[in-house]
């Protein structure tokens, strides 16, 4: 486990996922799957607790979506924040919502690692990405999803504006037990 007085004076940075960081940036969502829901942490996956492995037909799918331009199916920008060694410390991405009427919006995706939660790091992320959709053309909203038990997630993005837009009871059945879905969004054209 890092030192916590050297992580609160670790210099970060964010920057777009390359193809050179895919190993290690698959390895670092398996390290997220293996706490999904265990460990005192709340579910953040809908997927089964027993899901420790990001699947290999959405790896690629996550690897094409990169190519493609913004407004094209399966679309998908990814950033990672790294410390001052390159290591993988968290992410945030954007994707194409599945129907072709929504172009106007994205789904956000993001994760901070286990030893590098509670640093702020999720807020850095959130912020780059919205300044990004702020700068950028065609995208005027940012949907997400938060599965109804993970406080910490739905504080980070009411205390960055995203508007409460719903809680779907019983959407997943994950482990045999239901589970919401709070649905939140922020505009920004």
């Amino acid at each position: 486990m890092p030192d916590v007085l050297a992580l609160t004076a670790m210099e970060t940075h964010i920057r777009e996922l390359a193809a050179a960081d895919y190993p290690d940036f698959f390895a670092y969502l398996n390290a997220q799957l293996a706490i999904n829901g265990k460990e005192g942490y709340p579910l953040f996956q809908p997927v089964s607790r027993d899901v420790v492995e990001f699947p290999s037909e959405k790896e690629s799918a996550f690897v094409a979506g990169l190519s493609r331009s913004i407004g094209q199916p399966g679309w998908r920008r990814a950033w990672v924040i790294c410390n001052a060694a390159g290591d993988i410390m968290g992410h945030v991405d954007l994707r194409a919502h599945v129907d072709s009427v929504i172009l106007h919006r994205a789904l956000l995706g993001m994760g901070v690692g286990k030893a590098f939660r509670r640093r702020g790091l999720s807020r850095q992320l959130l912020d780059y990405v919205c300044q990004w959709v702020r700068d950028s053309d065609g995208i005027e909203w940012i949907d997400i999803e938060v599965l109804g038990g993970n406080t910490p997630a739905l504080a980070l993005y009411q205390g960055a504006g995203f508007e409460h837009l719903c809680e779907i009871q019983d959407m997943y059945r994950i482990d045999g037990q239901p589970q919401s879905v709070i649905r939140m969004a922020a505009r920004f054209r």
